[in-house]
């Protein structure tokens, strides 16, 4: 190649990824959401003008990496039917969605009448219908009572808004001056994209851009398949359970056989269960995302991640499985669970082909949304328990880190400022901090859980749990020990009660109480390897207590809270 062109190549695809980040600050600085603004629950990306993935925004991942099955929907959809100026909208999970509350807006973007380009921006909103107030409902049996589903829809048209299509959306929900404000604020962000992406083309020229981005894609592929080739031939099988579907007791398992020959790898999902009753079902586009990102991860932070790597990846779902159910099961829970337990079983599979690249288990996402008038205004509200987010598990010389939320956000969703949250809801924080003898031990540790806990003063108030993790922990890798395991109490009118992962609404009392307990994350390597100085520092820092520092560690600390060095050793050579 020449200069010219290697330099191109670099600097276009940086601009993309700029641009892709500036769409995302444009959407945290629009928006009205909490969800956005504060916990950034949201991503943006960039396709060509077939649909495949250019660039993303480094936010959330399993919304990101989705938006190129949005925007193929879209194109299959409209086809030659698709004008500059056009906006679309979209969220069936059966037609290139997640699940119904994240929302996808489409921009594609010409030059001199020639299509390049879509924009995306995907964002998950507070209430999107249904028959349960922000749109989880754990005893839905089909995606009808999750919310309205919007299939592939032109929503501006000549760069104006078709109204009656946004008012049959908005009015099917119970917060509509929320959602259309959002709503604008993704068109916005989009539009933003749109203007800084025919600036470049203007200075590049359009084949230049052209053929910078179909280079792109095909060297990822090269690359990723490059790396697939340097692993070991063979088949590596891991599984993993979901607690329960809130309907059967059961524990749902997922089974990943990851088969390596040469450059090829397939992700087969053959063995895992049938769909289930309840809304832990996952889509096509989320399976598919979460076992590339999973991939991805193991291959290299190097590898771009565009179309061109997710191309190289074959992923087998069985019809009729809990990974490709048949219409219309529902599925809300899904870009949480299983999305990171697909992950996660993906992780312990290929570690099989080589320890020392991946994690040890994240915490699963548990807590509750909540809803009603707040006494303050007489607005209705819906909120989510976005400070319940649990922690990371430990890789290769790096402890797991706290409050990372799911493996399918990869701490890509932000804890909102406590006191902006009791500005937005109300109610008042009671506890917000690290729980001790969580981690997950090992030689290098995963986080510590996090316990949280919130007074509720309006009493017309309802909440919903939903999450998993009550019963299975986040595994160890290499010798480490699991995490803790999820816990919900709601203290209402005095009484303690301890909650299941997937509720049905309760009604709230003003003065009820909610405590969560979020999981600590797997450890990584044989604990009694763990350097002693920083099982003191743990120590220290109220991590660990002195009972796991002596009977996991192996580490004898003093009343002096010094190491005693000889008993330690002494103690590490009996364990």
């Amino acid at each position: 190649m020449k200069t010219e062109d290697i330099i191109n190549r670099t600097v276009i695809a940086n601009r993309l990824d700029s641009i892709t980040g500036e769409m995302g600050l444009s959407l945290e600085h629009s928006a009205h959401s909490p969800i956005f603004a504060e916990a950034c629950d949201f991503a943006c990306c960039i396709c060509d003008n077939n649909g495949d993935l250019v660039s993303q925004l480094s936010g959330i991942p399993i919304l990101a990496t989705a938006g190129s099955f949005s925007v193929k929907s879209v194109i299959k959809e409209y086809g030659k039917n698709i004008h500059d100026g056009d906006v679309f909208i979209i969220n069936d999970p059966y037609y290139g969605g997640n699940h119904l509350p994240d929302i996808g807006i489409i921009t594609p973007v010409f030059y001199d009448d020639e299509l390049l380009f879509f924009c995306v921006s995907r964002a998950h909103h507070g209430d999107i219908g249904g028959s349960t107030a922000g749109s989880y409902n754990p005893k839905a049996t089909e995606i009808f009572q999750e919310g309205i589903r919007i299939l592939p829809t032109r929503l501006m048209q000549n760069n104006i808004m078709l109204d009656d299509i946004l008012k049959l959306i908005i009015s099917n929900t119970r917060n509509p001056s929320m959602l259309k404000s959002d709503l604008l604020a993704q068109i916005g962000s989009n539009s933003v994209a749109s203007k800084r992406i025919k600036k470049m083309v203007e200075q590049y020229n359009p084949e230049t851009v052209k053929k910078v981005v179909k280079e792109n894609l095909k060297q990822a592929e090269i690359l990723t398949k490059k790396r697939i080739n340097e692993i070991p031939d063979g088949k590596y099988n891991a599984y993993s359970y979901i607690d329960d579907d809130s309907f059967q007791k059961e524990p749902i398992k997922i089974n990943v056989t990851v088969i390596i020959k040469g450059d090829n790898l397939t992700v087969d999902f053959t063995g895992t269960d049938k769909q289930v009753k309840g809304f832990v079902n996952t889509s096509i586009v989320t399976a598919t995302t979460a076992s590339g990102i999973a991939t991805l991860w193991f291959l290299g932070k190097d590898i771009p991640r565009n179309g061109g790597a997710f191309n190289a990846i074959n992923v087998v779902l069985p019809k009729g499985s809990l990974v490709n159910p048949y219409e219309p099961a529902p599925m809300t829970l899904s870009t949480l669970t299983p999305a990171s337990e697909i992950i996660g079983t993906i992780f312990q599979a290929l570690n099989k082909a080589v320890s020392d690249r991946l994690p040890a288990g994240y915490a699963s996402y548990i807590g509750p949304s909540y809803y009603g008038i707040d006494p303050r205004n007489s607005r209705f509200y819906v909120g989510f328990s976005f400070c319940s987010i649990g922690s990371g598990g430990a890789m290769k010389g790096i402890d797991g880190k706290p409050y990372m939320s799911p493996m399918s956000n990869f701490g890509g969703v932000k804890a909102p400022n406590i006191e902006s949250n009791e500005v937005q809801y109300p109610h008042i924080t009671l506890c917000h901090e690290m729980d001790p003898d969580t981690c997950g031990a090992g030689e290098f540790r995963g986080g510590a859980g996090i316990k949280y806990s919130f007074k509720i003063y309006d009493d017309s108030s309802e909440i919903v749990m939903f999450g998993d993790g009550l019963k299975n922990a986040p595994y160890g890798l290499n010798g480490g020990n699991i995490g803790s395991f999820n816990k919900g109490v709601f203290y209402h009118e005095n009484e303690s009660i301890v909650m299941e992962s997937k509720e049905y609404p309760r009604k709230v009392s003003a003065g009820d109480i909610v405590c969560i307990n979020s999981a600590g994350g797997g450890g990584w390597g044989d604990p009694k390897k763990r350097d002693f100085n920083l099982v003191l520092e743990d120590f220290l820092d109220g991590i660990i207590s002195k009972d796991v520092a002596l009977n996991v560690y192996g580490v004898k600390i003093d009343d002096n809270n010094q190491v005693d060095i000889a008993e330690t050793n002494k103690l590490r050579k009996d364990l």
